[in-house]
């Protein structure tokens, strides 16, 4: 091969090694391992001329060389490199491409001087919003998302109940004007968004680059949240940002935007029933406690609901087959989630609960598999005991309780007996959005759609 004749990232193949390319390094991380220790090995992001990016391996023996010959956005000649093959169990590629490259001992690379090539500083291969529900059917591929950031609640912590362990985590929500969807960070990732966010002032509105983000669904809804390559980018010179911005200033983008730290978690407070019935819209995805004595456990056939294995949807029973509607699919072994009708009471009044998974999973420390081996299919009259019994109960009041008056609640949170602190039930107990989604709501006499939150 001439020393002369370089070629695009889009033409390296397997079989030899003497490739000479010109690229610019774009992102740089490293794999976490599920202990959350850090890879001594590395990951590069590669871009070159054509757009084309591809992910380039330092081993963990020459990450040391490649860290002093390297440097996040420059560009380079490199040559003497293998390009490998990914196979099916390469899950989470940062780009839609189906070789990667791995650098060796012999592998040589020599900058390049701004003048003289040019390659893009970066480049994006952005997602419609309404597209990403298709992504978090799959485990493959990570994408890129921008938008506006109408919403963002400052860091917190909360407790991940599958892993034992307290995460930091920031909320968002993002809309591209037509569109809105969750966008969630966790650990280190999300201090440091919050440090960045509290050290600059950055014009509003936020528009926000998400690149190499994970799609997954989360109460129903679809969401992104960081993994190992995933970046941000904040009012980032990009013609995709600059369309935003042009289209923020237009009266009929979206009604709803706010540009401070929004609609923040208003504390957790003790709330008598009737001041619950009460609630204006200000309280629409709020949570509240309530103190109660259950007073009537619903004796019906539709104790628990089957979730689709893949969506998490509720599924339906067509003539004898479990169908799941969003994904197009037969089912043949759902999951199955409780979600147990109550009717408890305190001094002011009467309210309905729907007790969902995971309070009386908790309550009892049993799935509905458990429960549906021990009583042979039968209304399980151990939920009987739930009756009689002084409880404290956390709700999230949802868009339908405050807009349609809907007096049916959704309790995601219960203990037994009256013993309340306040803000002590104030860290979420939840897990990271794309490993766990709950179900809503359901009962004898309704849906479990017909009280989506938003």
């Amino acid at each position: 091969m001439s020393s002369n004749n370089y070629v695009h990232l889009r033409n390296v193949e397997k079989g030899r090694t003497y490739w000479k390319i010109k690229i610019r390094i774009i992102r740089e991380w490293r794999g976490v391992s599920l202990t959350g220790e850090k890879f001594k090995g590395y990951n590069l992001l590669l871009l070159d001329a054509k757009n084309v990016r591809m992910v380039g391996y330092v081993p963990e023996w020459l990450s040391e060389k490649m860290q002093k010959l390297f440097t996040v956005g420059k560009m380079y000649t490199v040559t003497n490199f293998q390009v490998k093959q990914y196979n099916a169990n390469d899950k989470w590629r940062c780009v839609n491409n189906d070789r990667h490259i791995l650098f060796t001992n012999n592998t040589k690379a020599k900058q390049i001087d701004e003048s003289e090539y040019f390659i893009p500083n970066n480049h994006f291969d952005f997602f419609e919003m309404e597209e990403l529900t298709k992504l978090a059917k799959q485990n493959v591929y990570l994408a890129d998302a921008v938008g506006v950031v109408i919403r963002r609640d400052n860091i917190r912590l909360v407790r991940n109940t599958k892993l034992g362990t307290d995460q930091m985590q920031v909320r968002m929500k993002m809309t591209d004007g037509k569109n809105k969807i969750n966008v969630i960070f966790w650990d280190k990732f999300a201090e440091e968004f919050q440090q960045d966010i509290d050290r600059n002032q950055y014009e509003e509105p936020l528009i926000l680059i998400i690149a190499s983000r994970k799609v997954g669904v989360w109460k129903e809804e679809t969401d992104i949240c960081n993994f190992s390559p995933t970046a941000y980018y904040i009012n980032y010179k990009h013609h995709s940002v600059q369309q935003l911005q042009k289209l923020v200033s237009q009266a009929n983008f979206c009604q709803d935007i706010n540009y401070s730290n929004s609609q923040p978690k208003k504390p957790l407070r003790l709330c008598t029933v009737a001041e619950i019935k009460n609630f204006n819209q200000d309280y629409i995805l709020q949570e509240v406690v309530c103190q109660v004595k259950n007073k009537f456990v619903e004796n019906n056939e539709t104790w628990f609901y089957p979730r689709c294995t893949t969506c998490y949807k509720q599924i339906q029973l067509v003539e004898g087959n479990h169908i799941c509607i969003r994904c197009k699919r037969r089912v043949p072994h759902p999951d199955k989630k409780f979600a147990i009708c109550v009717l408890p009471s305190d001094k002011t009044g009467d309210i309905e609960i729907i007790l969902m998974d995971r309070p009386v999973r908790y309550a009892f420390r049993k799935n509905v598999f458990d429960v549906l081996q021990e009583y042979k299919g039968k209304f399980p009259t151990m939920l009987k005991s739930l009756e009689n019994q002084d409880y404290t109960i956390k709700l999230q009041i949802l868009e339908i309780n405050i807009q349609k008056q809907s007096e049916m609640y959704l309790a995601t949170d219960m203990f037994k007996g009256f013993t309340f602190h306040e803000n002590s039930l104030d860290e979420e107990t939840i897990v990271k959005p794309t490993e766990f989604s709950a179900g809503e709501p359901s009962g004898s006499y309704y849906h479990l759609d017909n009280m989506s939150e938003t």
